[in-house]
């Protein structure tokens, strides 16, 4: 591992360390003592406001329990329940003086009795305000008329805010009985004033604790969310509570909505307050006590900085202290540093002095012992550098020399090593790079035409020139559309390499090329004797067949069944004269007689001809012929000769069973030919090779190998072309391509 200080000098380094031992052990010793003691203090401060919860809401508990029997001792009372229940039965002027009976009962009887309760209503048992000694008729007396009616057993209503000039409320609903029935006739609803009811609870202390040291605040929250938040002076009022204007009016009481205590609720959680909550009896109210988090770690929120601080003097008292063994021990340091850095620039010569015989000055003794001997071997290795470089410099002229030679060559040269690796290439062989470089193409592994070999013929010519066991070896390999004459010869490597390889290769693809024209020339010499030949004696029986057939045409009828026969005789007659023509003509590349053909008329003639042919072969000949415009210019004949040839081979290529589709599609100003067949399939290697001439798949004797050749160069004198559009094992679609002249049959 590294000195993370490794940039400081060692003099700042230990009195760097013990300064920050120091501040370490006071800093972190002062942090968990200080964490330790608040965790103390928080849960102290947790358990003292869960007390004083508790203590807060027996004591308001008790007040309000106390002013419930006090209701229930009014609700009791024999002359109000007598005048409740004969107002319910009376109606007119007598209801009304019972109610001013009952009121004043109310208010000089029953009202001055407790102090804290601020009104008296009445209401009758569906909820209607009846008789109040100070208002019946206000919004407040009707919502807490409706709520009290719900309500079987004595209860504690809500906080209410209360009207300008007056206290908070909250109301507490009792059930008035009949005198002689056991079911409700009204209920009783005391106003109590929430001042005096707070500041008397807090005097009937039972516990006997001052309250006036106490630094907690108080919140109480009523049966439906709101909230009053009490201020201290009601918490330490000792006074007298009737007589205190602020504690009857409640001044300083503050009363929240919901929505307001949600709030409220959200901003002492964002300021940090600790805080314990107690539910005063079985009222619904609760009792919250809190305090500010600050306020109340305040004994334990120096403890850290303190300890710090101590360290920070200990630090500075350490340092002063350590001045003099630092600088004794660091300058030593420091003249081993320098002297290793004139070693670094090139001055060998540099020692340093002995000034101790302690650790130190073995270490200056160690160091020059060390200069001494790097001195020497740097005296011996620069003298063998300059025979390395002599060397050198030998060995990179002849290299170039040669690489000069290498890259000049018109033959690639590839050498491989024992691994097959490429170990050097010149320009002229990125094509041999193809097939035997870094990533070789498949495509090539296996395109060859011919390998010798001293021993036997290999069949996979890549293995076959890289194996590093074999002796030497050529071969011919067709890349990218290239013929490659390719010869490899085992190399030997020096060291430890074993035996390579050394391919060169030569583009012959010009030389063959020019072969086979020469060969193609002398072909076409041939054939043209043959065909003189074959001219003269079949020119002769192809006339008399001819003249024949004239005459049997002249005596029969038009409407006989077998002008149709003749009519074929002719046409095929004239066929094989212009075919004994285009033989003669085809090395003399004559030209074609054109005019306005019909092309499914010479589809359909074709298709008739070769019917008796596709019948023994269980071959049916289907024709879609969706052409609109079927006319071209061209020569009629030498077009049914390209379709008898395409859809002849198609026939013969079915083994058993099958079917010759012959379509016509038009595409613009062109019109498409297309047959296709259900037979086998041209195989991969004979595709790029049918459209040469004398090349055929047939056995010896059964084909010329001038069908395809003649069928594509008659298509190309009549401005179209023939193609290969696909073969597979499911079969094979020829496309003739010929102009749309654009002019219906």
């Amino acid at each position: 591992m590294r000195d993370p200080l490794h940039r400081v000098s060692v003099k700042y380094k230990l009195a760097f360390g013990f300064v920050g031992l120091c501040l370490l052990a006071f800093g972190a010793g002062g942090f968990f003592i200080s964490r330790t003691a608040k965790a103390a203090l928080e849960i102290e401060i947790h358990e003292r406001l869960e007390f004083q919860s508790q203590a807060y809401a027996t004591d308001l508990h008790a007040q309000l329990e106390m002013l419930m029997r006090r209701s229930e001792d009014f609700a009791s009372d024999g002359y109000i329940r007598d005048h409740l229940g004969r107002i319910g039965d009376a109606s007119g002027v007598d209801a009304e003086q019972l109610r001013d009976e009952l009121q004043r009962h109310l208010r000089v009887n029953k009202l001055p009795l407790e102090s804290t309760f601020q009104d008296l209503l009445l209401v009758d048992v569906i909820g209607n305000p009846v008789v109040a000694v100070v208002d019946s008729e206000s919004p407040m007396s009707i919502e807490l008329s409706k709520w009290a009616i719900q309500r079987s057993e004595s209860s504690c209503s809500r906080i209410f805010e209360g009207d300008v000039g007056q206290a908070p409320t909250i109301c507490i609903a009792t059930p008035i009985y009949g005198l002689r029935s056991s079911e409700p006739i009204g209920r009783l609803l005391a106003s109590i004033r929430v001042g005096v009811w707070i500041a008397g609870a807090m005097q009937t202390d039972r516990i006997g604790r001052d309250r006036s040291v106490e630094d907690v605040s108080l919140r109480l929250t009523d049966p439906a969310g709101g909230m009053l938040i009490v201020p201290p002076q009601f918490l330490n009022y000792r006074g007298a509570i009737h007589s205190s204007v602020p504690i009857l009016f409640g001044r300083g009481l503050l009363v929240l909505s919901q929505a307001e205590a949600k709030e409220n609720d959200a901003l002492r959680e964002a300021d940090d307050f600790f805080q314990q909550s107690y539910p005063i009896g079985s009222s619904g109210w609760s009792a919250e006590v809190s305090i500010h988090a600050a306020r109340a770690l305040q004994p334990v929120s120096g403890m850290q900085s303190e300890f710090f601080l101590l360290g920070v003097i200990l630090s500075l008292v350490s340092i002063l202290l350590l001045y003099f063994p630092l600088r004794f021990l660091a300058r030593p340091i420091a003249n081993l540093r320098d002297a290793a850095l004139r070693i670094r620039q090139g001055d060998f010569s540099t020692r340093v002095e002995v000034e101790t015989s302690d650790e130190l000055g073995d270490l200056a003794i160690s160091f020059n012992q060390m200069a001494s001997a790097v001195e020497s071997r740097t005296r011996e290795l620069e003298a063998t550098a300059v025979v390395m470089q002599e060397r050198q410099s030998e060995a990179r002229a002849q290299r170039n020399r040669l690489d000069g030679v290498i890259s000049a060559m018109q033959d690639g040269v590839v050498v491989l090593s024992a691994s097959g690796d490429v170990l050097l290439s010149n320009h002229a062989a990125e094509p041999l790079l193809k097939v035997f470089g870094a990533h070789p193409d498949s495509a090539y592994s296996d395109s060859r035409r011919d390998c010798k070999a001293y021993a036997d013929i290999s069949t996979h010519c890549r293995a076959c020139l890289s194996d590093l066991h074999a002796g030497a070896r050529s071969c011919l390999l067709d890349i990218d559309k290239r013929v490659i004459e390719v010869h490899a010869t085992p190399l030997a490597m020096a060291g430890a390499d074993g035996t390579g390889r050394i391919l060169v290769g030569r583009d012959v693809t010009d030389r063959i090329a020019r072969d086979e024209r020469e060969i193609h020339q002398e072909r076409l010499a041939v054939l043209g004797e043959v065909a003189a030949v074959m001219a003269h004696e079949l020119n002769n029986p192809l006339a008399s067949i001819s003249m024949f057939n004239q005459m049997m045409t002249d005596t029969l009828d038009e409407g006989h069944p077998m002008r149709e026969n003749t009519e074929v005789i002719a046409r095929n007659t004239e066929t094989c004269k212009r075919v004994i023509a285009e033989l003669l003509g085809y090395a003399a590349d004559s030209g074609t007689e054109s005019s306005l053909t019909d092309l499914h008329v010479v589809l359909q003639d074709v298709a008739r001809f070769l019917r008796p042919l596709a019948d023994r072969s269980n071959v049916n000949i289907e024709l879609q012929l969706e052409a609109q415009s079927s006319m071209v210019e061209g020569d009629d004949v030498q077009l049914r000769q390209v379709f008898v040839n395409l859809v002849m081979n198609a026939i013969q290529a079915i083994e058993g069973s099958g079917r010759v589709l012959v379509c016509t599609i038009e595409d613009g100003a062109k019109i498409w030919i297309d047959v296709i067949d259900s037979g086998a399939g041209i195989s991969a290697t004979a595709q790029g090779e049918i459209f040469r001439p004398f090349f055929t798949t047939k056995p010896r004797g059964e084909g010329t190998g001038l069908g395809l050749p003649t069928a594509k160069r008659i298509a190309e004198l009549h401005g179209g072309g023939l193609e290969l559009v696909k073969s597979s094992e499911s079969g094979t679609h020829f496309r003739v391509r010929l102009k749309n002249v654009g002019i219906e049959a």
